[in-house]
């Protein structure tokens, strides 16, 4: 007995230590082909998920044991922190970007000793940098925290601006707008109005919250476009909110020059006046051929051609802002996250190595009219004219790191229509807005 004790000591320490150096991130090994069991979560068709894997497993034996199932996207974060609780959870799951932060401290990065930084930001698309955590020092009572990789990137839907041809043409209008200050000139010349000012075919869907769906990922792209991040990582290696900050060199705010041009178009005074609360939702309204454009999402295609199949329509790049140095797109990403209660952590890397790479992304893409992620599929712009608009976008797509997603929808409709309705000016409702952003960060 006195040796046996000595002995099941020795195992309980030896097990810890491992189970310590899995969680850190250090237990990763990507050599060897056994995969195992891997459960994947996902928010993403069954049937979708389901043909992928068939695919892989025609030619890779050691994906039989890996499964996928679909979640309903209304209850899967709340599913997914009940299942990893519970120690019942998947081995790997897909990670949107705006999910990032939420699930920080439930997910197991990846090294940079095992995927190094310079190799991640060579393989995948600019957006995939916000996967990309910095080693934090220690301070204010708090141990310092190994940086890593929050997931690798498997899918990406870019905003674009979808346009109707006819609207353009019966205008006398050729091409789309490249750049945003065109809408002043534009909304002039499209937008018609009765004589009781009442919006009868619209520009563009700006200036309000309720009836764009994409009302706060537009606004976001403007936010990006003016190089203003949202959210940065300050010098205590803490994200902040930077949304009323002003650069060195400028004397308005980015994120306030961005709001008010966003809302300039719903101002009834306005010679450029195109929007209101009371039209029909955006995409309705562009489906029915009252809205010149539209700014959607690449997968929303389908839908918008299945509403009116006899709609001339186009697309093309959100606009940019004139002689701005870099070009940037708002993307909705999918990455692949190990959560640290993963039981398999060797197979879901594995795993997730093999999807987000050329083989699978290529089958994917087939399946669906998304882009790819990684850049040396990206480099050769496919034939397909819708396609071809999507793959450019892919490449300068890019997002922020949001604390709370339903929480800060809140915060940016009220950041539009406290601007629209009088109640703030634009640079007292950015100030608003970064400070429930600030207090959403610190979990308040």
């Amino acid at each position: 007995m006195k040796t046996f004790q000595p002995i099941l000591l020795g195992i309980f320490v030896f097990l810890a230590v491992v189970g310590v150096l899995i969680f850190a991130g250090i237990g990763i090994n990507t050599g060897g082909n056994a995969i195992g069991n891997v459960m994947i979560w996902g928010t993403l068709p069954q049937a979708q998920m389901q043909a992928v894997l068939e695919d892989i497993r025609l030619t890779r034996s050691d994906f039989s044991g890996v499964s996928y199932i679909a979640k309903d996207p209304r209850t899967y974060q709340s599913d997914l922190i009940e299942a990893l609780a519970a120690g019942k959870g998947p081995d790997l799951f897909l990670l949107s970007q705006d999910r990032i932060l939420q699930n920080y401290d439930k997910i197991l990065r990846i090294p940079y000793s095992t995927l190094s930084e310079r190799a991640f930001k060579d393989k995948y698309i600019a957006e995939g940098d916000i996967l990309l955590f910095p080693d934090i020092p220690a301070g204010n009572g708090q141990p310092a925290q190994a940086g890593g990789i929050a997931g690798l990137p498997f899918t990406i839907d870019p905003l674009v601006m979808y346009w109707n041809r006819s609207i353009f043409a019966d205008t006398g209008i050729a091409t789309p707008p490249q750049f945003w200050d065109s809408f002043f000139a534009l909304s002039q010349k499209i937008t018609k109005r009765n004589q009781a000012n009442t919006v009868l075919r619209a520009t563009a869907p700006l200036g309000e919250y309720a009836n764009i769906p994409n009302a706060k990922s537009t606004l976001t792209a403007l936010f990006l476009q003016a190089g203003d991040p949202i959210v940065s990582y300050g010098n205590d290696g803490v994200t902040h909110t930077v949304l009323s900050a002003t650069p060195e060199g400028q004397q308005t705010p980015p994120g306030e020059a961005a709001l008010r041009f966003y809302t300039e178009f719903s101002d009834p005074t306005k010679v450029d006046y195109t929007w209101n609360r009371a039209l029909p939702s955006a995409r309705d309204m562009f489906t029915a051929g009252d809205l010149a454009v539209y700014f959607g999402f690449a997968s929303e295609l389908p839908t918008i051609r299945n509403a009116n199949p006899n709609l001339d329509f186009d697309v093309a790049e959100l606009p940019q802002i004139r002689d701005a140095k870099t070009k940037a797109t708002f993307g909705n990403m999918l990455s692949l996250a190990i959560p640290r209660t993963s039981v398999n952590v060797k197979g879901a890397y594995t795993t997730a190595s093999v999807l987000s790479d050329t083989a699978v992304l290529t089958s994917l893409g087939n399946k669906t009219f998304l882009p790819p992620v990684l850049r040396s599929m990206l480099a050769t712009a496919p034939s397909q004219a819708f396609q071809n608009v999507f793959y450019s976008s892919a490449l300068i797509a890019k997002a922020w790191l949001d604390p709370n997603p339903d929480k800060s929808q809140e915060v940016f409709r009220a950041m539009i229509e406290d601007t629209t309705s009088g109640k703030s000016r634009p640079n007292e409702a950015i100030v608003a807005a970064e400070k429930e952003l600030e207090n959403l960060l610190r979990g308040k």
